[in-house]
C-alpha cells in the first residue's frame, strides 16, 4: 500500500513539473522578479510609483520626475562606478598586511570628493522635483520627508538617494 501511494504521488509530482515547464516555455509562466537591490537605491520606476501614488500626481508631473530621475541618474551612475573602483582600488592597497596610509587618504579623499558630488546631484534632483508640485503636494512630500528620515524608512543612515553615505558599520563583535 505504501509502495502504491510513493508511486502515485512520484506520478504526480512529474506530472506537475512537466505542465510547469511546458508552461514556462510557452511564456505563460513569469519569472520571479529580481530582488531589490541592497546596494543602492529602488530602480527609478519604483521610487517614481511611489512618489506618484503618495503625492498624487498628475500625468504631466509624473512625465517631469521620471525625466528628473532619469536625469539624476545619468549623472550619478558614472560618480557611483567611479566610487566603486576607487573603494576596490583601496581594498587592494590592504590586501598583503601592508599599509601606505598616504595612498589610502588620497583614495579616501576620492571617495568623499565623489560622494559629495553625488549628494549634490540627488539634492539638484529633489528641488526640481519639488518645483513642480502643488503647495498640497508639497506639504505631503514634507511630512513624507520627515516620516522617512534621513536615512529612509528602515534610517539605514543613507542619502534620500539611497546612495551610501560612508563606510559601512563595523561588524558585530562576535562571543
Amino acid at each position: 500500500m505504501k509502495n502504491r501511494i510513493l508511486v502515485l504521488a512520484s506520478i504526480a509530482a512529474l506530472m506537475i513539473g512537466a505542465t510547469i515547464f511546458a508552461a514556462a516555455q510557452e511564456g505563460r509562466v513569469k519569472p520571479p522578479p529580481p530582488p531589490p537591490r541592497a546596494d543602492g537605491p529602488p530602480p527609478p520606476e519604483d521610487m517614481l510609483t511611489h512618489i506618484s501614488r503618495e503625492l498624487n500626481l498628475n500625468d504631466v508631473q509624473k512625465m517631469q520626475v521620471k525625466a528628473i530621475f532619469d536625469a539624476e541618474r545619468a549623472a550619478t551612475d558614472p560618480l557611483q562606478a567611479k566610487s566603486e573602483e576607487i573603494h576596490k582600488q583601496i581594498e587592494a592597497t590592504v590586501v598583503n598586511g601592508q599599509f601606505d596610509e598616504a595612498q589610502v587618504r588620497t583614495l579616501a579623499g576620492q571617495a568623499g570628493q565623489l560622494n559629495a558630488d553625488m549628494m549634490v546631484e540627488h539634492i539638484r534632483a529633489h528641488t526640481k522635483i519639488f518645483s513642480i508640485l502643488t503647495p498640497e503636494q508639497r506639504v505631503k512630500a514634507m511630512e513624507m520627508h520627515k516620516r522617512m528620515g534621513p536615512g529612509g524608512p528602515h534610517g539605514s543612515g543613507r542619502p534620500m538617494g539611497g546612495r551610501p553615505n560612508g563606510p559601512p558599520p563595523p561588524p558585530e563583535p562576535q562571543q
